[in-house]
């Protein structure tokens, strides 16, 4: 009886013990950038009007939880008279939503580094990149890319 008394208490014992309470765990905070996606390279060249579309990633890119993205790429071209050559996008419905749209870019033969940093904008989607050129005058033109990142930061 004395035997099973005390096997008893130890049991107790170990069984309080264990739900002692535990002290959360406080995730550490979130810093530094995070690559989401990275493409080699890609280019389109043409003696009109060219565009080339492709997905970055097989899968969405999440820029949830940051307040900021940075975009870095290395680009060259010649004869390009679009005012777009290079944008970053996601489809909402049927519209784009444009993540960063290389606006008047300047093109030259000799490459050139491309480093944006930009407001995060903030969602977790599928996206694409867009090439375009329109060449002038008969003349061919190109735009090309490589080593293009995309961070959340």
């Amino acid at each position: 009886m004395i035997k099973y008394s005390y096997i008893f208490i130890i049991s107790v014992i170990l069984i309080c013990s264990g739900c002692k309470g535990d002290d959360p765990v406080t995730p550490p905070p979130v810093t530094g950038e995070v690559l989401l996606a990275e493409v080699s390279g890609d280019s389109t060249g043409t003696l009109g009007l060219s565009t080339v579309v492709r997905s970055i990633t097989g899968q969405s890119l999440d820029f949830t939880g940051r307040d900021s993205a940075r975009i870095t790429f290395y680009y060259s071209g010649t004869n390009n008279t679009t005012t777009v050559p290079f944008q970053i996008y996601y489809v909402v419905d049927t519209n784009n939503v444009n993540i960063y749209s290389a606006l008047n870019l300047t093109i030259t033969p000799t490459e050139q580094y491309a480093d944006i940093t930009l407001p995060s904008p903030a969602v977790n989607q599928f996206c694409r990149y867009q090439i375009s050129v329109l060449a002038a005058n008969g003349i061919f033109g190109y735009f090309k890319f490589r080593d293009l990142k995309i961070y959340k930061k």
